[in-house]
Protein backbone atom coordinates (compact mmCIF):
# COMPACT_ATOMS: atom_id res chain seq x y z
CA UNK A 1 0.00 0.00 0.00
CA UNK A 2 1.34 3.53 -1.11
CA UNK A 3 2.52 5.50 2.00
CA UNK A 4 0.56 8.88 2.05
CA UNK A 5 4.36 10.58 2.14
CA UNK A 6 5.18 9.15 -0.91
CA UNK A 7 1.77 9.95 -2.93
CA UNK A 8 2.47 13.58 -1.58
CA UNK A 9 6.02 13.61 -3.29
CA UNK A 10 4.52 11.95 -6.66
CA UNK A 11 1.05 14.56 -6.88
CA UNK A 12 3.75 17.60 -6.29
CA UNK A 13 6.24 15.97 -9.14
CA UNK A 14 3.33 15.78 -11.28
CA UNK A 15 1.69 19.32 -10.89
CA UNK A 16 5.32 20.90 -11.13
CA UNK A 17 6.34 19.20 -14.07
CA UNK A 18 4.02 17.14 -15.74
CA UNK A 19 5.09 13.72 -15.77
CA UNK A 20 3.36 10.79 -15.66
CA UNK A 21 2.88 8.95 -12.66
CA UNK A 22 4.66 5.81 -15.01
CA UNK A 23 7.05 8.24 -15.91
CA UNK A 24 7.99 8.78 -12.49
CA UNK A 25 7.63 5.03 -10.96
CA UNK A 26 10.08 4.46 -13.74
CA UNK A 27 12.46 7.17 -12.35
CA UNK A 28 11.89 5.49 -8.75
CA UNK A 29 13.14 2.53 -10.02
CA UNK A 30 16.12 3.59 -11.90
CA UNK A 31 17.40 5.88 -9.23
CA UNK A 32 16.62 2.71 -6.22
CA UNK A 33 18.87 0.63 -8.89
CA UNK A 34 21.64 3.33 -9.19
CA UNK A 35 21.62 3.41 -5.52
CA UNK A 36 21.58 -0.09 -5.39
CA UNK A 37 18.39 -0.84 -2.80
CA UNK A 38 19.78 1.24 -0.45
CA UNK A 39 16.87 3.68 -0.05
CA UNK A 40 12.98 3.78 -0.14
CA UNK A 41 10.49 4.97 -2.49
CA UNK A 42 10.48 8.30 -0.23
CA UNK A 43 13.95 8.53 -0.44
CA UNK A 44 14.06 7.92 -4.08
CA UNK A 45 11.31 10.40 -4.58
CA UNK A 46 13.11 12.71 -2.36
CA UNK A 47 16.26 12.83 -4.35
CA UNK A 48 14.22 12.88 -7.72
CA UNK A 49 12.24 16.03 -6.82
CA UNK A 50 15.10 17.98 -5.97
CA UNK A 51 17.25 16.66 -9.17
CA UNK A 52 13.88 17.97 -11.09
CA UNK A 53 13.94 21.56 -8.87
CA UNK A 54 10.60 20.40 -7.41
CA UNK A 55 10.05 22.40 -3.94
CA UNK A 56 8.65 19.69 -1.10
CA UNK A 57 8.22 22.10 2.06
CA UNK A 58 7.87 18.69 3.92
CA UNK A 59 11.65 17.65 3.57
CA UNK A 60 12.36 14.96 6.03
CA UNK A 61 16.02 15.47 7.16
CA UNK A 62 15.56 10.76 8.16
CA UNK A 63 15.50 10.73 4.68
CA UNK A 64 19.30 11.61 4.00
CA UNK A 65 20.07 8.67 6.41
CA UNK A 66 18.79 6.06 4.10
CA UNK A 67 21.21 7.15 1.65
CA UNK A 68 24.11 6.67 3.86
CA UNK A 69 26.79 3.96 2.27
CA UNK A 70 30.12 2.62 2.26
CA UNK A 71 32.88 4.08 -0.12
CA UNK A 72 33.25 1.01 -2.21
CA UNK A 73 29.18 0.75 -2.90
CA UNK A 74 29.94 4.61 -4.62
CA UNK A 75 29.29 4.91 -8.02
CA UNK A 76 29.33 7.66 -10.72
CA UNK A 77 26.11 10.23 -10.69
CA UNK A 78 25.06 9.33 -7.12
CA UNK A 79 23.71 11.69 -5.66
CA UNK A 80 23.17 13.35 -1.90
CA UNK A 81 25.34 10.76 0.31
CA UNK A 82 25.87 10.45 3.83
CA UNK A 83 29.57 9.22 4.23
CA UNK A 84 31.46 8.58 7.49
CA UNK A 85 35.26 7.67 7.61
CA UNK A 86 37.92 9.03 8.61
CA UNK A 87 40.66 11.57 6.97
CA UNK A 88 43.26 10.01 5.99
CA UNK A 89 45.08 12.60 4.13
CA UNK A 90 45.14 16.29 3.46
CA UNK A 91 45.62 17.76 0.31
CA UNK A 92 46.27 21.75 -1.28
CA UNK A 93 43.85 24.17 -1.82
CA UNK A 94 43.58 26.77 -4.61
CA UNK A 95 41.38 29.84 -5.60
CA UNK A 96 40.45 30.73 -9.06
CA UNK A 97 38.94 32.94 -11.17
CA UNK A 98 35.25 32.21 -12.06
CA UNK A 99 33.18 32.54 -15.07
CA UNK A 100 31.44 35.71 -13.44
CA UNK A 101 34.54 36.85 -12.48
CA UNK A 102 34.49 36.16 -8.73
CA UNK A 103 36.82 33.82 -7.30
CA UNK A 104 36.22 30.57 -6.10
CA UNK A 105 37.90 28.12 -3.77
CA UNK A 106 38.69 24.36 -3.79
CA UNK A 107 40.50 21.44 -1.99
CA UNK A 108 40.56 18.08 -1.40
CA UNK A 109 41.26 15.46 1.50
CA UNK A 110 40.84 11.70 1.19
CA UNK A 111 38.27 9.81 3.04
CA UNK A 112 38.76 6.03 4.19
CA UNK A 113 36.37 3.81 5.95
CA UNK A 114 36.44 0.01 6.28
CA UNK A 115 35.80 -0.64 3.02
CA UNK A 116 37.95 1.64 0.88
CA UNK A 117 39.16 5.43 0.27
CA UNK A 118 37.53 8.46 -1.40
CA UNK A 119 38.73 12.36 -2.69
CA UNK A 120 36.53 14.38 -1.02
CA UNK A 121 36.09 17.97 -3.16
CA UNK A 122 34.52 20.83 -1.63
CA UNK A 123 33.96 24.21 -3.20
CA UNK A 124 34.33 27.68 -2.22
CA UNK A 125 33.05 28.38 1.50
CA UNK A 126 33.17 24.89 1.90
CA UNK A 127 37.32 24.87 2.38
CA UNK A 128 36.94 27.10 5.39
CA UNK A 129 36.91 23.91 7.34
CA UNK A 130 40.34 23.58 6.42
CA UNK A 131 41.48 26.14 8.53
CA UNK A 132 39.20 24.17 11.85
CA UNK A 133 42.29 23.45 14.76
CA UNK A 134 41.07 19.87 14.31
CA UNK A 135 40.70 19.23 10.53
CA UNK A 136 43.56 16.76 10.66
CA UNK A 137 44.60 13.10 9.55
CA UNK A 138 42.38 10.51 11.65
CA UNK A 139 39.53 12.92 12.44
CA UNK A 140 35.99 11.43 12.38
CA UNK A 141 33.89 13.34 10.32
CA UNK A 142 30.79 13.10 8.51
CA UNK A 143 29.44 14.25 4.95
CA UNK A 144 26.52 15.42 3.92
CA UNK A 145 24.72 15.62 0.65
CA UNK A 146 27.87 14.35 -1.37
CA UNK A 147 27.46 14.16 -5.41
CA UNK A 148 29.86 11.34 -7.17
CA UNK A 149 31.40 12.36 -9.66
CA UNK A 150 34.21 11.24 -12.27
CA UNK A 151 37.68 12.25 -11.30
CA UNK A 152 40.55 13.12 -13.45
CA UNK A 153 42.19 10.56 -13.77
CA UNK A 154 39.19 7.91 -13.93
CA UNK A 155 38.49 7.61 -10.06
CA UNK A 156 35.22 8.56 -8.21
CA UNK A 157 35.37 11.99 -6.62
CA UNK A 158 32.35 13.02 -3.32
CA UNK A 159 32.04 16.85 -4.45
CA UNK A 160 30.29 18.78 -1.81
CA UNK A 161 29.09 22.11 -2.90
CA UNK A 162 26.99 24.98 -1.24
CA UNK A 163 24.08 22.41 -0.20
CA UNK A 164 26.29 20.30 1.24
CA UNK A 165 28.32 19.87 4.49
CA UNK A 166 31.23 18.49 6.56
CA UNK A 167 30.82 17.99 9.90
CA UNK A 168 33.88 17.35 12.15
CA UNK A 169 33.53 15.05 15.12
CA UNK A 170 29.83 14.25 14.53
CA UNK A 171 27.91 12.91 17.77
CA UNK A 172 25.52 10.62 16.08
CA UNK A 173 28.30 7.60 15.00
CA UNK A 174 29.64 4.61 16.38
CA UNK A 175 33.15 5.39 16.42
CA UNK A 176 34.01 1.67 17.56
CA UNK A 177 33.08 1.37 13.32
CA UNK A 178 35.91 3.60 12.55
CA UNK A 179 38.87 2.81 13.68
CA UNK A 180 41.85 5.07 13.71
CA UNK A 181 44.06 4.28 10.30
CA UNK A 182 47.34 2.73 10.25
CA UNK A 183 50.06 3.61 7.47
CA UNK A 184 51.51 0.51 7.10
CA UNK A 185 53.83 -0.47 4.57
CA UNK A 186 52.73 -2.31 1.67
CA UNK A 187 54.75 -4.71 -1.05
CA UNK A 188 55.20 -3.14 -4.31
CA UNK A 189 53.72 -5.72 -6.14
CA UNK A 190 50.69 -4.94 -4.34
CA UNK A 191 50.26 -1.63 -5.18
CA UNK A 192 46.92 -0.51 -7.46
CA UNK A 193 45.15 2.41 -8.50
CA UNK A 194 42.30 1.26 -5.54
CA UNK A 195 44.52 2.69 -3.21
CA UNK A 196 44.95 6.60 -3.04
CA UNK A 197 47.31 6.80 -0.56
CA UNK A 198 50.06 4.31 -0.22
CA UNK A 199 53.03 3.43 2.05
CA UNK A 200 56.27 1.67 1.66
CA UNK A 201 59.64 0.56 2.79
CA UNK A 202 62.32 -0.38 0.62
CA UNK A 203 65.55 0.22 -0.65
CA UNK A 204 66.79 3.24 -3.12
CA UNK A 205 68.04 1.45 -6.08
CA UNK A 206 68.42 5.25 -8.05
CA UNK A 207 67.96 8.76 -7.81
CA UNK A 208 67.54 10.82 -11.32
CA UNK A 209 68.71 14.48 -11.55
CA UNK A 210 66.72 17.74 -10.56
CA UNK A 211 65.21 18.53 -13.89
CA UNK A 212 63.83 22.06 -14.23
CA UNK A 213 60.51 23.15 -16.73
CA UNK A 214 58.35 25.78 -17.67
CA UNK A 215 55.07 25.86 -16.82
CA UNK A 216 51.77 27.01 -18.74
CA UNK A 217 51.38 29.89 -16.72
CA UNK A 218 55.05 30.65 -17.19
CA UNK A 219 56.24 29.91 -13.77
CA UNK A 220 59.33 27.46 -13.43
CA UNK A 221 58.94 23.98 -12.05
CA UNK A 222 61.00 21.50 -10.91
CA UNK A 223 60.68 17.52 -10.81
CA UNK A 224 63.10 14.68 -9.45
CA UNK A 225 62.58 11.15 -8.54
CA UNK A 226 63.66 7.89 -7.36
CA UNK A 227 63.44 4.26 -7.79
CA UNK A 228 62.70 2.29 -4.26
CA UNK A 229 63.17 -1.35 -4.12
CA UNK A 230 61.46 -4.35 -2.29
CA UNK A 231 61.53 -7.95 -3.23
CA UNK A 232 58.06 -7.79 -4.14
CA UNK A 233 59.50 -5.38 -7.55
CA UNK A 234 60.69 -1.49 -7.76
CA UNK A 235 58.46 1.59 -8.97
CA UNK A 236 58.95 4.97 -9.63
CA UNK A 237 58.11 7.80 -7.48
CA UNK A 238 58.14 11.46 -8.62
CA UNK A 239 58.31 14.52 -6.56
CA UNK A 240 57.45 17.74 -7.88
CA UNK A 241 58.43 21.61 -7.17
CA UNK A 242 59.36 22.41 -3.28
CA UNK A 243 58.84 18.35 -2.55
CA UNK A 244 62.11 17.77 -4.23
CA UNK A 245 63.73 19.26 -1.39
CA UNK A 246 62.83 16.05 0.59
CA UNK A 247 65.42 14.25 -1.94
CA UNK A 248 68.34 16.48 -0.65
CA UNK A 249 69.90 14.47 1.78
CA UNK A 250 68.92 10.81 0.32
CA UNK A 251 71.61 8.24 -1.78
CA UNK A 252 71.46 5.48 -3.80
CA UNK A 253 71.20 2.30 -1.17
CA UNK A 254 69.28 3.94 1.74
CA UNK A 255 66.62 2.63 3.20
CA UNK A 256 63.82 4.37 3.75
CA UNK A 257 60.00 4.42 4.29
CA UNK A 258 57.84 6.23 2.94
CA UNK A 259 54.06 7.44 3.16
CA UNK A 260 51.10 9.01 1.54
CA UNK A 261 52.14 8.33 -1.83
CA UNK A 262 49.34 8.51 -4.98
CA UNK A 263 49.42 6.01 -7.47
CA UNK A 264 48.42 7.03 -11.40
CA UNK A 265 48.44 5.16 -13.88
CA UNK A 266 52.21 5.85 -16.31
CA UNK A 267 51.66 8.62 -18.89
CA UNK A 268 54.28 6.46 -21.03
CA UNK A 269 53.49 2.91 -20.25
CA UNK A 270 50.01 1.66 -19.49
CA UNK A 271 51.60 -1.58 -17.80
CA UNK A 272 53.01 0.69 -15.49
CA UNK A 273 51.94 2.48 -11.93
CA UNK A 274 53.88 4.92 -10.96
CA UNK A 275 53.82 7.22 -7.11
CA UNK A 276 53.43 10.61 -6.86
CA UNK A 277 54.76 12.62 -3.48
CA UNK A 278 52.63 15.48 -2.18
CA UNK A 279 53.31 17.96 0.61
CA UNK A 280 52.05 15.35 3.31
CA UNK A 281 54.52 12.88 2.05
CA UNK A 282 57.02 11.93 5.14
CA UNK A 283 60.35 10.02 4.73
CA UNK A 284 62.33 8.60 7.27
CA UNK A 285 65.85 7.20 6.96
CA UNK A 286 65.84 3.43 8.44
CA UNK A 287 69.08 2.33 10.46
CA UNK A 288 68.69 -1.47 9.54
CA UNK A 289 70.05 -3.61 6.52
CA UNK A 290 67.08 -4.08 4.49
CA UNK A 291 66.62 -8.06 3.60
CA UNK A 292 66.20 -8.18 -0.16
CA UNK A 293 65.71 -12.15 -1.16
CA UNK A 294 64.57 -13.65 -4.03
CA UNK A 295 62.14 -16.53 -4.25
CA UNK A 296 63.18 -19.27 -6.07
CA UNK A 297 61.33 -20.02 -9.60
CA UNK A 298 62.07 -23.06 -10.63
CA UNK A 299 61.55 -23.17 -14.30
CA UNK A 300 62.50 -20.36 -16.77
CA UNK A 301 58.95 -20.05 -18.65
CA UNK A 302 57.35 -19.12 -15.17
CA UNK A 303 59.72 -15.94 -15.01
CA UNK A 304 57.88 -14.43 -17.79
CA UNK A 305 54.89 -14.13 -15.09
CA UNK A 306 56.74 -12.70 -12.34
CA UNK A 307 58.46 -9.24 -11.15
CA UNK A 308 60.50 -8.26 -8.70
CA UNK A 309 63.25 -9.83 -7.08
CA UNK A 310 63.63 -13.79 -8.05
CA UNK A 311 66.14 -16.45 -7.83
CA UNK A 312 66.42 -19.17 -10.38
CA UNK A 313 69.51 -21.37 -12.94
CA UNK A 314 69.99 -22.61 -15.67
CA UNK A 315 72.94 -22.95 -18.67
CA UNK A 316 73.90 -19.84 -20.67
CA UNK A 317 72.93 -20.54 -24.26
CA UNK A 318 74.93 -17.21 -25.51
CA UNK A 319 76.72 -14.52 -24.77
CA UNK A 320 77.55 -11.05 -26.48
CA UNK A 321 80.83 -9.12 -26.97
CA UNK A 322 81.29 -6.65 -24.18
CA UNK A 323 80.20 -3.61 -25.20
CA UNK A 324 80.99 0.14 -24.33
CA UNK A 325 77.55 2.43 -24.85
CA UNK A 326 77.24 6.05 -24.09
CA UNK A 327 75.32 8.13 -21.84
CA UNK A 328 73.32 10.92 -21.73
CA UNK A 329 76.14 12.37 -19.08
CA UNK A 330 79.01 11.67 -21.42
CA UNK A 331 80.03 8.73 -19.73
CA UNK A 332 81.19 5.39 -21.54
CA UNK A 333 79.82 2.44 -19.75
CA UNK A 334 80.49 -1.11 -20.03
CA UNK A 335 77.34 -3.37 -21.03
CA UNK A 336 77.45 -7.86 -21.45
CA UNK A 337 74.19 -9.42 -22.47
CA UNK A 338 73.64 -13.15 -22.27
CA UNK A 339 70.98 -15.76 -22.68
CA UNK A 340 70.29 -17.85 -19.62
CA UNK A 341 67.72 -21.22 -20.84
CA UNK A 342 66.22 -24.39 -19.31
CA UNK A 343 64.06 -26.55 -20.98
CA UNK A 344 61.00 -24.49 -20.81
CA UNK A 345 62.73 -21.12 -22.28
CA UNK A 346 65.16 -18.64 -22.46
CA UNK A 347 65.75 -15.05 -20.27
CA UNK A 348 67.98 -12.08 -21.42
CA UNK A 349 70.35 -10.68 -18.65
CA UNK A 350 72.14 -7.68 -18.77
CA UNK A 351 75.11 -6.85 -16.50
CA UNK A 352 76.38 -2.86 -16.47
CA UNK A 353 80.01 -1.47 -15.61
CA UNK A 354 82.17 -3.58 -13.09
CA UNK A 355 79.76 -6.20 -13.28
CA UNK A 356 79.83 -6.40 -17.31
CA UNK A 357 83.95 -6.00 -17.16
CA UNK A 358 84.08 -9.04 -14.42
CA UNK A 359 82.02 -11.35 -15.72
CA UNK A 360 82.82 -11.30 -19.52
CA UNK A 361 85.96 -13.03 -18.33
CA UNK A 362 84.03 -15.70 -16.49
CA UNK A 363 81.24 -16.60 -18.52
CA UNK A 364 80.40 -18.54 -21.47
CA UNK A 365 78.19 -20.49 -23.68
CA UNK A 366 77.31 -24.21 -21.91
CA UNK A 367 78.11 -22.91 -18.13
CA UNK A 368 75.45 -23.62 -15.97
CA UNK A 369 74.79 -20.49 -13.72
CA UNK A 370 72.72 -20.15 -10.46
CA UNK A 371 71.23 -16.42 -10.33
CA UNK A 372 70.09 -15.36 -7.03
CA UNK A 373 68.50 -11.91 -5.73
CA UNK A 374 68.19 -10.57 -9.52
CA UNK A 375 65.38 -8.02 -10.83
CA UNK A 376 63.04 -8.63 -13.31
CA UNK A 377 62.08 -6.05 -15.40
CA UNK A 378 59.54 -5.57 -18.45
CA UNK A 379 61.30 -4.63 -21.46
CA UNK A 380 59.05 -2.86 -24.30
CA UNK A 381 62.08 -3.30 -26.73
CA UNK A 382 61.44 -7.02 -26.62
CA UNK A 383 57.98 -7.01 -25.06
CA UNK A 384 59.29 -9.62 -22.64
CA UNK A 385 60.89 -9.59 -18.81
CA UNK A 386 64.65 -9.32 -18.65
CA UNK A 387 66.70 -9.31 -15.98
CA UNK A 388 69.22 -7.16 -14.57
CA UNK A 389 71.21 -7.20 -11.54
CA UNK A 390 71.22 -5.03 -7.95
CA UNK A 391 73.77 -4.67 -4.97
CA UNK A 392 72.19 -7.79 -3.46
CA UNK A 393 72.41 -10.11 -6.77
CA UNK A 394 75.03 -12.94 -6.91
CA UNK A 395 75.88 -14.93 -10.03
CA UNK A 396 77.67 -18.56 -9.43
CA UNK A 397 78.97 -21.04 -11.63
CA UNK A 398 77.13 -24.23 -11.09
CA UNK A 399 77.22 -28.03 -12.73
CA UNK A 400 73.98 -28.40 -14.50
CA UNK A 401 72.97 -30.94 -16.66
CA UNK A 402 69.91 -30.13 -19.18
CA UNK A 403 68.08 -31.39 -21.98
CA UNK A 404 66.58 -29.72 -24.59
CA UNK A 405 67.81 -26.58 -24.44
CA UNK A 406 64.87 -23.53 -25.36
CA UNK A 407 66.37 -20.38 -26.97
CA UNK A 408 64.29 -17.00 -26.59
CA UNK A 409 60.82 -17.93 -27.57
CA UNK A 410 59.83 -14.67 -28.89
CA UNK A 411 56.22 -13.65 -28.94
CA UNK A 412 56.62 -10.93 -31.84
CA UNK A 413 56.68 -12.35 -35.15
CA UNK A 414 59.26 -10.36 -37.36
CA UNK A 415 58.55 -10.40 -41.24
CA UNK A 416 61.97 -12.30 -41.41
CA UNK A 417 61.69 -12.30 -45.37
CA UNK A 418 61.92 -9.00 -46.05
CA UNK A 419 65.55 -9.50 -44.68
CA UNK A 420 68.35 -10.90 -46.94
CA UNK A 421 70.56 -11.17 -43.66
CA UNK A 422 73.78 -10.07 -46.00
CA UNK A 423 75.13 -8.13 -43.44
CA UNK A 424 77.46 -5.22 -44.33
CA UNK A 425 80.18 -4.48 -41.53
CA UNK A 426 80.04 -0.49 -40.94
CA UNK A 427 83.67 -0.04 -41.19
CA UNK A 428 83.36 -1.23 -45.13
CA UNK A 429 80.23 0.87 -46.09
CA UNK A 430 81.95 3.20 -48.64
CA UNK A 431 78.84 4.00 -51.19
CA UNK A 432 75.47 4.92 -51.01
CA UNK A 433 72.90 2.72 -51.39
CA UNK A 434 70.49 -0.39 -50.03
CA UNK A 435 72.15 -2.02 -47.31
CA UNK A 436 71.61 -4.05 -43.95
CA UNK A 437 73.73 -3.87 -40.84
CA UNK A 438 73.68 -6.01 -37.51
CA UNK A 439 74.99 -4.40 -34.37
CA UNK A 440 73.70 -2.91 -31.09
CA UNK A 441 72.33 0.67 -29.93
CA UNK A 442 75.26 2.49 -28.07
CA UNK A 443 74.22 5.56 -27.39
CA UNK A 444 71.48 7.20 -25.22
CA UNK A 445 68.95 8.71 -27.01
CA UNK A 446 69.12 12.38 -26.49
CA UNK A 447 66.00 13.89 -28.45
CA UNK A 448 63.46 13.39 -30.48
CA UNK A 449 62.44 15.98 -33.19
CA UNK A 450 59.08 16.78 -34.56
CA UNK A 451 58.21 18.54 -37.43
CA UNK A 452 55.00 19.60 -39.62
CA UNK A 453 55.23 18.04 -43.10
CA UNK A 454 53.13 17.86 -46.31
CA UNK A 455 50.82 14.65 -45.78
CA UNK A 456 51.21 14.27 -49.11
CA UNK A 457 55.15 14.85 -50.12
CA UNK A 458 56.10 14.67 -46.26
CA UNK A 459 58.46 17.16 -46.42
CA UNK A 460 58.25 20.46 -44.58
CA UNK A 461 56.28 22.68 -44.75
CA UNK A 462 58.39 25.41 -45.32
CA UNK A 463 60.20 22.99 -48.51
CA UNK A 464 57.02 21.63 -49.83
CA UNK A 465 57.21 21.80 -53.76
CA UNK A 466 54.00 19.56 -54.55
CA UNK A 467 51.64 21.96 -54.17
CA UNK A 468 49.60 19.62 -52.18
CA UNK A 469 50.87 21.10 -49.07
CA UNK A 470 47.75 22.28 -47.58
CA UNK A 471 46.88 19.43 -45.29
CA UNK A 472 49.51 19.10 -42.96
CA UNK A 473 50.82 16.30 -39.93
CA UNK A 474 53.24 16.39 -37.60
CA UNK A 475 56.30 13.59 -38.22
CA UNK A 476 58.53 12.58 -35.77
CA UNK A 477 62.63 11.86 -36.69
CA UNK A 478 64.86 10.05 -33.59
CA UNK A 479 68.23 8.89 -33.99
CA UNK A 480 70.44 6.26 -32.74
CA UNK A 481 74.05 5.03 -33.18
CA UNK A 482 74.71 1.53 -34.18
CA UNK A 483 77.91 -0.45 -32.91
CA UNK A 484 78.71 -3.56 -35.10
CA UNK A 485 82.60 -3.65 -33.42
CA UNK A 486 84.28 -2.80 -36.72
CA UNK A 487 82.70 0.90 -36.36
CA UNK A 488 79.64 3.04 -35.74
CA UNK A 489 76.90 4.46 -37.80
CA UNK A 490 74.04 7.48 -37.36
CA UNK A 491 70.90 5.91 -38.43
CA UNK A 492 67.71 7.51 -38.41
CA UNK A 493 64.14 6.62 -37.75
CA UNK A 494 61.95 8.93 -39.60
CA UNK A 495 57.36 8.59 -39.06
CA UNK A 496 56.36 5.17 -39.25
CA UNK A 497 59.65 3.75 -38.31
CA UNK A 498 60.17 6.16 -34.98
CA UNK A 499 56.52 5.45 -33.94
CA UNK A 500 57.21 1.67 -34.27
CA UNK A 501 60.82 1.98 -32.46
CA UNK A 502 59.50 4.04 -29.43
CA UNK A 503 55.95 1.98 -29.52
CA UNK A 504 54.08 5.52 -29.30
CA UNK A 505 52.30 7.68 -31.94
CA UNK A 506 53.82 11.09 -32.61
CA UNK A 507 50.71 13.00 -31.58
CA UNK A 508 51.34 11.66 -28.15
CA UNK A 509 55.33 12.72 -28.14
CA UNK A 510 53.59 16.21 -29.18
CA UNK A 511 52.09 16.26 -26.37
CA UNK A 512 54.85 14.91 -24.35
CA UNK A 513 57.58 17.59 -25.04
CA UNK A 514 55.17 19.87 -23.58
CA UNK A 515 55.77 18.81 -20.26
CA UNK A 516 58.20 17.88 -18.26
CA UNK A 517 56.93 14.18 -18.71
CA UNK A 518 59.14 14.33 -21.79
CA UNK A 519 62.92 14.25 -20.05
CA UNK A 520 61.77 10.88 -18.09
CA UNK A 521 60.12 9.29 -21.54
CA UNK A 522 64.03 9.45 -22.83
CA UNK A 523 65.10 8.19 -19.50
CA UNK A 524 63.14 5.12 -19.81
CA UNK A 525 63.14 4.58 -24.20
CA UNK A 526 67.20 4.98 -23.74
CA UNK A 527 67.20 2.15 -20.52
CA UNK A 528 65.50 0.27 -23.03
CA UNK A 529 67.23 0.59 -25.83
CA UNK A 530 71.27 0.72 -24.71
CA UNK A 531 72.92 -2.37 -25.75
CA UNK A 532 69.79 -4.13 -27.43
CA UNK A 533 71.02 -6.34 -30.96
CA UNK A 534 68.89 -4.73 -33.68
CA UNK A 535 69.14 -5.44 -37.45
CA UNK A 536 68.59 -2.60 -39.35
CA UNK A 537 67.35 -2.39 -43.46
CA UNK A 538 67.70 1.09 -44.59
CA UNK A 539 69.56 3.19 -47.33
CA UNK A 540 73.53 4.40 -46.61
CA UNK A 541 74.04 7.81 -47.77
CA UNK A 542 77.19 10.66 -47.01
CA UNK A 543 76.67 13.44 -45.18
CA UNK A 544 78.17 16.14 -45.95
CA UNK A 545 77.27 17.78 -42.62
CA UNK A 546 78.92 15.18 -40.35
CA UNK A 547 81.40 14.09 -43.14
CA UNK A 548 80.31 10.41 -42.98
CA UNK A 549 77.72 8.03 -44.04
CA UNK A 550 74.75 7.59 -42.33
CA UNK A 551 71.48 5.11 -42.67
CA UNK A 552 68.16 6.52 -43.42
CA UNK A 553 66.14 3.69 -41.86
CA UNK A 554 63.42 1.58 -43.96
CA UNK A 555 63.23 -1.17 -41.42
CA UNK A 556 64.30 -2.83 -38.10
CA UNK A 557 63.80 -6.28 -36.17
CA UNK A 558 65.15 -7.02 -32.89
CA UNK A 559 67.86 -10.09 -33.48
CA UNK A 560 65.65 -13.33 -33.29
CA UNK A 561 68.40 -15.92 -31.62
CA UNK A 562 66.86 -18.78 -33.76
CA UNK A 563 66.92 -17.24 -37.54
CA UNK A 564 70.34 -15.97 -36.68
CA UNK A 565 71.67 -19.97 -35.82
CA UNK A 566 69.46 -21.00 -38.86
CA UNK A 567 70.98 -18.45 -40.86
CA UNK A 568 74.54 -19.23 -40.09
CA UNK A 569 74.15 -22.78 -40.33
CA UNK A 570 72.82 -22.33 -43.92
CA UNK A 571 75.44 -20.28 -44.50
CA UNK A 572 78.41 -23.49 -43.64
CA UNK A 573 76.63 -25.85 -45.17
CA UNK A 574 76.77 -24.04 -48.36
Amino acid sequence: MIEVKTEVYINKIIEDTGLTRKEIQNLVGDKKNELKGLISDEGALFIIAKELGVDIKSENKELLKDIEISITDITQNMKNLTLFGRIKEIYNTNNFKKNDGTNGFVGSFLLQDSTGDARIVLWDDQVKIFNEPNFENNELVKIINGNAKKGRYGDIEIHVGRYGKVILSPDDVDYKKYPKISFKSININDINLNLKSISLEGKIIQISPITEFIKKDGGSGRVKSLTLLDSTGSIRITFWNEDTKKLKTLEVNDVISITNLNPRLSTLDNRTIDLTANKNTIMTKKKIELDIKGEFIKDIKSLQKNKGVVSFEGIITSVDNLKTISLKSGEDVSLLGLIVSDDTDGIRITLWRDNAEEYSKLLNAGHGLSLKNVLVKYSNFSNRNEISLIKESILELKDLEIKNLKSINFTKQENVASFSGNYIKIEKIKTSGPIEIKGFIAKDLNNITIYEACNNCYKKVENCTCGKGDNTEFRMILNLIIDDGTGTIRTTFIGNQAEKLIGIETAKVVQLKETPEFEKFLEKKSSEFLGKDIVIKGRAKFSDFSEQFEISVYDFKDININDELERVMNKIEI
